[in-house]
């Protein structure tokens, strides 16, 4: 990907890459950057970072032994004192690596979620750095539109990470919908919910901005917003919510000029998905709109009485995410899910959770 945003000019080779997370994406990740001759100067999780203190940065041996120790399920600050590591890193208690790990020139965000807040994105888009963020780009609407202004003065591309936006499902469903196959929408349900079992795991933590919108509910509004092409003016929305802050469970509603958008999202539910659009003259229904990726996708599209069904394989979607995220650097426009993406996507998100707890009083996107 580096070597097609700069036309070969570049490549990971001496390149100083901050990585978050310590579970399998980011250990291959790192694996990969340093065989590419990167050196890698952190990895995080839930509860701190180990930060690089020297030039040499993490070695393929101390990428096995973290290996082991997330086997072992344990936390990163076991490290600090281990043998392999008092020497070349330091553990910091309570932070993620962004802004602690001096000058880099690549940053891999590479943990479950909620990993780079508004700050950070700045900080990163500040020191020169292209960001593709793993969705959701931000809970906070003022926090994205800060990044967003950044990202514009510098010239550099800013990029959110829904995936299921490049499977050939998702272009299928535009296809219909740009061709007025099922007339005006006016209402839309999309339902994204699973339990989350372990207590440590980040897309749960309320300290970190986990929660329900945020680790599945961010799909359901892409959806609601993708499905009506157009913006919400207004959010009701009603959750549970644990005693760190994270939502469990979410039902709310997003108004659009052309009707309404409704969602449910759960961390403590049995898994579901589904997205359904009506419109005036017909209806689809897809039954795993987000993560088709996974075990391919199924939608019937109702015209009449009896639906036509098209069926999907899996694909790769985060292949197309990136070969876009390069491109758009290559060209120097803004990426597919883009800046007008990221805004539209905070806005929504954030008036839902205003009103939700202000239990369910209706809020301004």
């Amino acid at each position: 990907m580096i070597k097609y945003a700069t036309d070969g000019k570049e490549s990971f080779k001496g390149k100083r890459v901050v990585i978050s997370g310590s579970g399998n994406v980011a250990q291959y990740a790192a694996l990969k950057a340093k065989e590419l001759g990167a050196t890698i100067v952190s990895l995080s999780d839930s509860q701190g970072s180990l930060i690089a203190t020297t030039d040499a940065g993490l070695t393929p041996e101390q990428v096995e032994i973290v290996q082991q120790l997330k086997v072992e399920r344990k936390p990163l600050s076991d490290l600090a004192q281990h043998e392999s590591f008092k020497q070349t890193f330091e553990y910091k208690a309570g932070v993620r690596p962004w802004t602690h790990v001096g000058k880099v020139d690549i940053a891999l965000p590479s943990a479950t979620q909620n990993e780079v807040s508004g700050e950070e994105a700045k900080a990163l888009i500040e020191a020169g750095k292209h960001v593709l963020c793993e969705k959701p780009f931000s809970l906070d609407a003022a926090a994205a539109r800060e990044a967003v202004e950044k990202a514009r003065e510098n010239g550099l591309a800013l990029m959110e990470g829904f995936m299921y936006r490049f499977h050939p499902q998702t272009a299928r469903l535009r296809e219909i919908l740009d061709s007025g196959a099922i007339g005006e929408v006016r209402q839309v349900v999309a339902e994204f919910g699973h339990r989350l079992n372990d207590p440590e795991d980040v897309r749960g933590a309320g300290s970190l901005g986990g929660g329900s919108l945020g680790d599945v509910g961010c799909y359901c509004v892409s959806g609601l917003r993708l499905a009506f092409g157009s913006e919400p003016v207004r959010a009701t929305a009603f959750g549970r919510f644990d005693d760190e802050g994270a939502d469990r469970d979410i039902g709310g509603v997003l108004e659009f000029e052309g009707g309404v958008g409704l969602i449910s999202c759960s961390i403590s539910s049995s898994r579901r998905e589904r997205l359904e659009i009506v419109g005036t003259d017909g209806r689809i229904t897809l039954h795993t709109p987000f993560r088709a990726d996974k075990i391919g996708g199924e939608m019937e599209v109702h015209y009449g009485i009896k639906p036509e069904n098209e069926s999907f394989q899996g694909g790769d979607p985060y292949k197309e995410e990136l070969e876009e995220f390069a491109r758009a650097i290559h060209e120097g426009r803004d990426p597919a899910v883009g800046p007008d993406e990221i805004l539209g996507n905070a806005r929504a998100i954030d008036a839902l959770l205003r009103s939700a707890r202000a239990g369910g009083a209706p809020q301004e996107v």
